[in-house]
Protein backbone atom coordinates (compact mmCIF):
# COMPACT_ATOMS: atom_id res chain seq x y z
CA UNK A 1 0.00 0.00 0.00
CA UNK A 2 1.11 3.37 -0.96
CA UNK A 3 1.96 6.27 2.35
CA UNK A 4 -1.30 7.69 3.88
CA UNK A 5 -3.20 10.23 1.79
CA UNK A 6 -3.84 13.14 3.52
CA UNK A 7 -7.02 15.07 2.14
CA UNK A 8 -6.79 18.43 1.01
CA UNK A 9 -8.86 21.62 0.34
CA UNK A 10 -8.94 23.99 -2.42
CA UNK A 11 -7.95 27.44 -1.25
CA UNK A 12 -11.69 28.65 -1.89
CA UNK A 13 -13.19 26.02 0.83
CA UNK A 14 -9.98 27.07 2.82
CA UNK A 15 -11.00 30.35 3.28
CA UNK A 16 -15.08 29.31 3.84
CA UNK A 17 -13.75 26.96 6.70
CA UNK A 18 -12.16 30.08 8.18
CA UNK A 19 -15.54 32.04 8.27
CA UNK A 20 -17.47 29.06 9.49
CA UNK A 21 -18.71 30.74 13.03
CA UNK A 22 -19.87 33.92 10.92
CA UNK A 23 -21.65 31.72 8.04
CA UNK A 24 -25.44 30.83 8.25
CA UNK A 25 -25.44 27.50 7.45
CA UNK A 26 -27.94 28.24 3.79
CA UNK A 27 -24.95 30.23 2.77
CA UNK A 28 -22.33 27.45 3.74
CA UNK A 29 -24.17 25.33 1.46
CA UNK A 30 -24.70 27.82 -1.22
CA UNK A 31 -20.97 28.69 -0.85
CA UNK A 32 -19.94 25.28 -1.22
CA UNK A 33 -22.52 23.83 -4.00
CA UNK A 34 -21.32 26.84 -5.96
CA UNK A 35 -17.36 25.58 -6.02
CA UNK A 36 -18.99 22.10 -6.60
CA UNK A 37 -20.64 23.00 -9.95
CA UNK A 38 -17.27 24.22 -11.07
CA UNK A 39 -15.26 21.09 -10.27
CA UNK A 40 -13.75 21.59 -6.85
CA UNK A 41 -13.83 18.25 -5.58
CA UNK A 42 -13.07 19.38 -1.96
CA UNK A 43 -16.50 21.47 -1.97
CA UNK A 44 -18.16 18.49 -3.27
CA UNK A 45 -16.59 15.81 -0.79
CA UNK A 46 -17.46 18.12 2.39
CA UNK A 47 -21.01 18.46 1.25
CA UNK A 48 -21.49 14.69 1.15
CA UNK A 49 -20.02 14.62 4.50
CA UNK A 50 -22.12 17.36 5.81
CA UNK A 51 -25.04 15.67 4.53
CA UNK A 52 -24.00 12.15 5.48
CA UNK A 53 -23.58 12.92 8.98
CA UNK A 54 -25.78 15.73 9.22
CA UNK A 55 -23.63 18.53 10.37
CA UNK A 56 -24.26 22.12 11.43
CA UNK A 57 -28.04 20.92 12.36
CA UNK A 58 -29.17 20.02 8.60
CA UNK A 59 -31.49 16.77 8.29
CA UNK A 60 -29.10 13.19 7.86
CA UNK A 61 -30.00 12.80 3.90
CA UNK A 62 -27.69 9.46 3.06
CA UNK A 63 -28.80 9.76 -0.76
CA UNK A 64 -27.97 12.90 -1.21
CA UNK A 65 -24.18 12.54 0.68
CA UNK A 66 -24.07 9.55 -2.01
CA UNK A 67 -25.12 12.19 -5.07
CA UNK A 68 -22.12 14.78 -3.69
CA UNK A 69 -19.40 11.36 -3.40
CA UNK A 70 -20.36 10.20 -6.66
CA UNK A 71 -19.29 13.88 -8.52
CA UNK A 72 -15.66 13.65 -6.76
CA UNK A 73 -12.85 12.66 -8.99
CA UNK A 74 -11.84 9.19 -8.57
CA UNK A 75 -8.60 10.68 -7.42
CA UNK A 76 -9.84 11.10 -4.17
CA UNK A 77 -9.33 7.83 -2.29
CA UNK A 78 -11.38 9.51 0.46
CA UNK A 79 -14.00 10.23 -2.01
CA UNK A 80 -13.93 6.14 -3.08
CA UNK A 81 -13.83 5.53 0.11
CA UNK A 82 -17.43 7.15 1.05
CA UNK A 83 -18.83 5.73 -2.53
CA UNK A 84 -17.99 2.37 -1.18
CA UNK A 85 -19.55 2.70 1.95
CA UNK A 86 -22.73 3.94 0.39
CA UNK A 87 -22.53 0.45 -1.56
CA UNK A 88 -22.08 -1.94 1.35
CA UNK A 89 -24.26 0.04 4.28
CA UNK A 90 -27.03 -0.09 1.49
CA UNK A 91 -28.15 3.60 3.14
CA UNK A 92 -28.13 6.21 -0.02
CA UNK A 93 -27.68 3.44 -2.42
CA UNK A 94 -28.64 0.34 -3.10
CA UNK A 95 -26.35 -2.34 -1.32
CA UNK A 96 -23.98 -4.21 -3.26
CA UNK A 97 -21.21 -6.01 -1.61
CA UNK A 98 -18.93 -6.26 -5.36
CA UNK A 99 -19.14 -2.73 -6.04
CA UNK A 100 -18.06 -1.38 -2.17
CA UNK A 101 -15.45 -4.01 -2.24
CA UNK A 102 -13.74 -2.31 -5.44
CA UNK A 103 -13.87 0.84 -4.53
CA UNK A 104 -12.57 -0.07 -0.99
CA UNK A 105 -9.77 -1.47 -2.64
CA UNK A 106 -9.18 1.39 -4.74
CA UNK A 107 -9.65 3.42 -2.04
CA UNK A 108 -6.84 2.00 0.12
CA UNK A 109 -4.99 1.45 -3.32
CA UNK A 110 -4.53 5.34 -3.16
CA UNK A 111 -3.54 5.44 0.46
CA UNK A 112 -6.83 6.00 2.72
CA UNK A 113 -6.05 4.59 5.80
CA UNK A 114 -9.70 4.21 6.74
CA UNK A 115 -10.25 2.15 3.63
CA UNK A 116 -7.47 -0.15 4.64
CA UNK A 117 -9.58 -2.49 6.84
CA UNK A 118 -12.52 -1.78 5.49
CA UNK A 119 -11.41 -3.30 2.63
CA UNK A 120 -9.66 -6.25 4.59
CA UNK A 121 -12.94 -6.26 7.01
CA UNK A 122 -14.74 -7.76 3.22
CA UNK A 123 -11.87 -10.18 2.33
CA UNK A 124 -11.65 -11.66 5.89
CA UNK A 125 -15.63 -12.07 5.38
CA UNK A 126 -15.35 -12.49 2.12
CA UNK A 127 -18.04 -9.89 0.97
CA UNK A 128 -18.08 -9.46 -2.41
CA UNK A 129 -15.90 -11.64 -3.67
CA UNK A 130 -13.20 -14.56 -2.14
CA UNK A 131 -12.34 -14.34 0.80
CA UNK A 132 -8.22 -13.54 2.27
CA UNK A 133 -8.41 -13.61 5.96
CA UNK A 134 -4.16 -13.61 6.56
CA UNK A 135 -4.70 -10.44 3.72
CA UNK A 136 -7.79 -9.19 5.31
CA UNK A 137 -5.92 -9.04 9.14
CA UNK A 138 -2.79 -7.74 7.66
CA UNK A 139 -4.57 -4.74 6.32
CA UNK A 140 -6.34 -3.70 9.19
CA UNK A 141 -3.31 -4.39 11.57
CA UNK A 142 -1.57 -1.75 9.09
CA UNK A 143 -4.86 0.67 9.72
CA UNK A 144 -4.48 0.14 13.35
CA UNK A 145 -0.74 0.98 13.07
CA UNK A 146 -1.94 4.08 11.51
CA UNK A 147 -3.98 5.12 14.27
CA UNK A 148 -7.36 4.41 12.86
CA UNK A 149 -9.51 3.30 15.80
CA UNK A 150 -12.13 1.69 13.70
CA UNK A 151 -9.73 -1.09 12.64
CA UNK A 152 -8.44 -0.79 16.22
CA UNK A 153 -12.05 -2.06 17.34
CA UNK A 154 -12.09 -4.74 14.36
CA UNK A 155 -8.55 -5.80 15.01
CA UNK A 156 -9.67 -5.87 18.45
CA UNK A 157 -12.73 -8.24 17.95
CA UNK A 158 -10.76 -10.57 15.61
CA UNK A 159 -8.41 -11.02 18.47
CA UNK A 160 -11.09 -11.71 20.91
CA UNK A 161 -12.57 -13.88 18.44
CA UNK A 162 -10.09 -15.69 17.22
CA UNK A 163 -10.47 -14.99 13.55
CA UNK A 164 -7.81 -16.02 11.36
CA UNK A 165 -4.94 -16.39 14.61
CA UNK A 166 -4.74 -17.79 18.64
CA UNK A 167 -7.37 -16.26 20.60
CA UNK A 168 -6.19 -13.54 22.84
CA UNK A 169 -8.46 -11.93 25.37
CA UNK A 170 -4.94 -9.64 26.37
CA UNK A 171 -4.18 -8.26 22.84
CA UNK A 172 -7.73 -7.79 22.17
CA UNK A 173 -8.14 -6.02 25.20
CA UNK A 174 -4.81 -3.68 24.39
CA UNK A 175 -6.29 -3.04 21.04
CA UNK A 176 -9.60 -1.89 22.01
CA UNK A 177 -8.07 0.71 24.70
CA UNK A 178 -6.03 2.27 21.93
CA UNK A 179 -9.66 3.08 20.17
CA UNK A 180 -11.46 3.39 23.26
CA UNK A 181 -8.91 6.52 23.99
CA UNK A 182 -10.25 7.77 20.51
CA UNK A 183 -13.97 7.67 22.07
CA UNK A 184 -15.00 4.88 19.84
CA UNK A 185 -18.12 3.34 21.07
CA UNK A 186 -17.80 0.05 20.21
CA UNK A 187 -15.10 -0.90 21.35
CA UNK A 188 -15.61 1.11 24.95
CA UNK A 189 -19.09 -1.92 24.53
CA UNK A 190 -16.32 -4.98 23.84
CA UNK A 191 -14.23 -3.72 27.08
CA UNK A 192 -17.30 -3.53 29.32
CA UNK A 193 -18.20 -7.15 28.05
CA UNK A 194 -14.82 -7.88 28.92
CA UNK A 195 -14.25 -6.72 32.59
CA UNK A 196 -17.71 -7.67 32.95
CA UNK A 197 -16.88 -11.76 31.57
CA UNK A 198 -13.60 -11.63 33.31
CA UNK A 199 -11.88 -12.62 29.52
CA UNK A 200 -8.48 -12.67 30.12
CA UNK A 201 -8.27 -10.14 33.49
CA UNK A 202 -10.45 -10.87 36.37
CA UNK A 203 -14.11 -9.96 36.69
CA UNK A 204 -14.65 -6.14 37.07
CA UNK A 205 -18.19 -4.73 37.40
CA UNK A 206 -16.93 -1.05 38.04
CA UNK A 207 -14.70 -1.08 34.85
CA UNK A 208 -17.34 -2.88 32.83
CA UNK A 209 -19.80 -0.31 34.21
CA UNK A 210 -17.90 2.59 33.25
CA UNK A 211 -17.28 1.31 29.79
CA UNK A 212 -20.55 0.40 28.64
CA UNK A 213 -20.94 4.27 29.84
CA UNK A 214 -18.32 5.61 28.01
CA UNK A 215 -20.24 3.69 24.84
CA UNK A 216 -23.60 4.73 25.45
CA UNK A 217 -22.19 8.54 25.89
CA UNK A 218 -20.02 7.68 22.99
CA UNK A 219 -23.26 6.82 20.80
CA UNK A 220 -24.29 3.10 21.58
CA UNK A 221 -27.98 3.14 22.89
CA UNK A 222 -27.96 -0.66 23.70
CA UNK A 223 -25.40 0.10 25.87
CA UNK A 224 -27.27 1.47 29.02
CA UNK A 225 -28.88 -1.51 29.46
CA UNK A 226 -25.42 -2.99 30.35
CA UNK A 227 -23.89 -0.32 32.57
CA UNK A 228 -27.37 -0.06 35.04
CA UNK A 229 -26.90 -4.31 35.41
CA UNK A 230 -22.92 -3.50 36.33
CA UNK A 231 -24.48 -1.14 38.82
CA UNK A 232 -27.33 -3.21 40.45
CA UNK A 233 -24.54 -6.21 40.72
CA UNK A 234 -23.01 -4.27 42.93
CA UNK A 235 -25.79 -3.00 44.94
CA UNK A 236 -27.44 -5.83 45.38
CA UNK A 237 -26.16 -9.43 46.82
CA UNK A 238 -27.03 -12.35 49.34
CA UNK A 239 -25.39 -13.97 52.04
CA UNK A 240 -27.56 -16.77 53.07
CA UNK A 241 -30.75 -15.07 53.43
CA UNK A 242 -29.44 -11.93 54.05
CA UNK A 243 -30.09 -9.00 52.05
CA UNK A 244 -27.87 -6.02 51.41
CA UNK A 245 -28.68 -3.14 49.73
CA UNK A 246 -26.15 -0.17 48.66
CA UNK A 247 -28.71 2.74 47.66
CA UNK A 248 -27.49 4.89 45.80
CA UNK A 249 -25.42 2.01 43.29
CA UNK A 250 -29.30 0.81 43.11
CA UNK A 251 -30.22 4.26 42.34
CA UNK A 252 -27.74 5.18 39.74
CA UNK A 253 -28.62 1.71 38.33
CA UNK A 254 -32.18 2.98 38.11
CA UNK A 255 -31.35 5.91 36.06
CA UNK A 256 -29.72 3.56 33.34
CA UNK A 257 -32.52 1.50 33.48
CA UNK A 258 -34.58 4.49 32.68
CA UNK A 259 -32.45 5.68 29.84
CA UNK A 260 -32.69 2.10 28.35
CA UNK A 261 -36.55 2.01 28.47
CA UNK A 262 -36.60 4.76 26.43
CA UNK A 263 -33.56 4.47 24.02
CA UNK A 264 -32.40 1.24 23.64
CA UNK A 265 -33.33 0.00 20.13
CA UNK A 266 -34.80 -3.29 21.10
CA UNK A 267 -38.26 -3.73 22.05
CA UNK A 268 -37.30 -6.62 24.67
CA UNK A 269 -34.60 -4.80 26.19
CA UNK A 270 -36.58 -1.68 26.99
CA UNK A 271 -39.36 -4.49 28.36
CA UNK A 272 -36.52 -5.68 30.60
CA UNK A 273 -35.52 -2.34 31.53
CA UNK A 274 -38.60 -1.39 32.96
CA UNK A 275 -39.02 -5.42 35.28
CA UNK A 276 -34.77 -3.93 36.55
CA UNK A 277 -36.65 -0.33 37.12
CA UNK A 278 -39.69 -2.04 39.22
CA UNK A 279 -37.45 -4.38 40.75
CA UNK A 280 -34.62 -2.28 41.97
CA UNK A 281 -37.57 -0.29 43.36
CA UNK A 282 -38.88 -2.58 45.36
CA UNK A 283 -35.49 -4.12 46.91
CA UNK A 284 -34.90 -0.38 47.96
CA UNK A 285 -38.13 -0.36 49.95
CA UNK A 286 -37.69 -3.29 51.10
CA UNK A 287 -34.50 -2.56 52.53
CA UNK A 288 -35.72 0.89 54.01
CA UNK A 289 -38.28 -0.84 56.11
CA UNK A 290 -36.38 -3.38 57.16
CA UNK A 291 -34.06 -0.86 58.61
CA UNK A 292 -36.71 0.89 60.39
CA UNK A 293 -38.05 -1.88 61.92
Amino acid sequence: MPPAYTPDASEQVQAILLELDQIETEDLLEQLESLAQQGDDSAAELLGEIHSFGLFGITRNRALACDYFERVSDMRPDGLHNRATCHFDGEGREQDFEKARNLYRLAAQGGWHQAWCAYGNMLIHGQGGPADIPEGLRLCRMAAAAGDRDAQTDLGGYFLMGVGMERDPVAARFMLEQAASQEQANAAFLLGQIHEKGDGTPVDNPAAGEWFAKAYEWGRADAAFRAGSALARRGFRMEGEEMFINEPLMREAIEWFALAERFDPDADTRAKASEMIASGSRLIAAANKASHE
